[in-house]
C-alpha cells in the first residue's frame, strides 16, 4: 500500500519577512552618525553660517546639538532664543533666554545678564517682568537713570489699547524713581485719560504743574494736557499763555 503524502510545511522559514524600511534605516544611521561626529567648532560654524543667511530652522538645530553637549554655555542659549521665538517655540525661547540670564547672573556678569534680558523683552514686548528685571538690576547698581530709560523704552513698545493696562505699570514705576519725570507723567496723565480715570490724571498734572515752576515750555505742555482732559476756555487760556 502506499504511504500517505503528509503535507510539507516551512515553519518560521517560511513566514513572511517584514517590510525593509529603508528611510527608518537612514534616519537611524544619519543619527548615530552625527552623535559620533560632533565637533563643537564645526556645528558652531554651521549654526552662524545658517543665521546669517536666514536658515533659522538649521540654525537652531545646530545651536541646540552644542547646548545637547554643553548645557552650561550662556552664549549659545542667548543665541538660539531669539530664533526658536522666530520658528514659534515661544516657551523654549522664554526659558532660554532665562537660563542664559541667570547664568550670567551667577558668573557675576550682570551687564550681559541685561543685555540679555533687553533682547528678550524685545522679542516679547507684552513680557514686562524683563523691564522690570532690567530697572532691578539698574538701581542695585546704583543707576537709576539707566533703570528709568530701560522702563520708558518697554513702556514705547506697548501701544495698542489691550496693552494700555501694561504701559500704565511700567509708568508708575518711572514715577517712583523719579516723580518729577514730565513726560512719564503726561503720559501716564493721559492714558488715565482715555481709561476714565480723570481724578487721578488731574492730580498728577496738578503736582507737576507745582514741580515744574515757571519754565513756559514746560508749562505749556502740562497745561494742554490738563485741557485735553477737561476742556474750557480757562484751559485753552492756560495753554496759551502757558500760566
Amino acid at each position: 500500500m502506499r504511504a500517505k503524502r503528509v503535507p510539507r510545511t516551512c515553519g518560521a522559514s517560511c513566514a513572511r519577512a517584514a517590510p525593509y524600511d529603508l528611510h527608518a534605516e537612514i534616519s537611524r544611521l544619519l543619527f548615530v552618525f552625527w552623535r559620533r561626529s560632533y565637533d563643537r567648532g564645526k556645528t558652531m560654524a554651521a549654526a552662524e553660517k545658517a543665521r546669517s543667511r536666514g536658515r533659522v530652522r538649521k540654525a537652531v538645530r545646530c545651536y541646540l546639538k552644542v547646548l545637547e553637549h554643553d548645557p552650561a554655555d550662556h552664549v549659545v542659549r542667548s543665541k538660539v532664543a531669539p530664533l526658536l521665538a522666530r520658528v514659534g517655540r515661544w516657551d523654549e525661547s522664554r526659558q532660554n533666554f532665562d537660563k542664559a540670564a541667570a547664568g550670567y547672573l551667577d558668573a557675576g556678569f550682570t551687564p550681559k545678564a541685561i543685555a540679555v534680558w533687553t533682547v528678550a523683552a524685545q522679542t516679547f514686548p507684552e513680557q514686562v517682568e524683563y523691564w522690570e528685571r532690567i530697572a532691578n538690576e539698574q538701581v542695585k547698581r546704583g543707576k537709576r537713570q539707566d533703570a528709568v530709560l530701560a522702563l520708558l523704552q518697554g513702556r514705547s513698545m506697548l501701544r495698542n489699547k489691550r496693552q494700555r493696562p501694561l504701559a500704565v505699570l511700567l509708568l508708575r514705576q518711572v514715577l517712583e524713581l523719579e516723580p518729577g519725570h514730565v513726560d512719564a507723567t503726561i503720559d501716564l496723565a493721559d492714558q488715565l485719560r482715555r481709561d476714565g480715570t480723570h481724578d487721578e490724571a488731574k492730580r498728577l498734572l496738578a503736582g507737576l504743574l507745582v514741580r515744574i515752576g515757571k519754565v513756559r515750555s514746560l508749562r505749556r505742555r502740562v497745561r494742554f494736557a490738563q485741557f485735553r482732559l477737561e476742556p474750557s476756555i480757562r484751559g485753552l487760556l492756560d495753554w496759551a499763555l502757558a500760566r
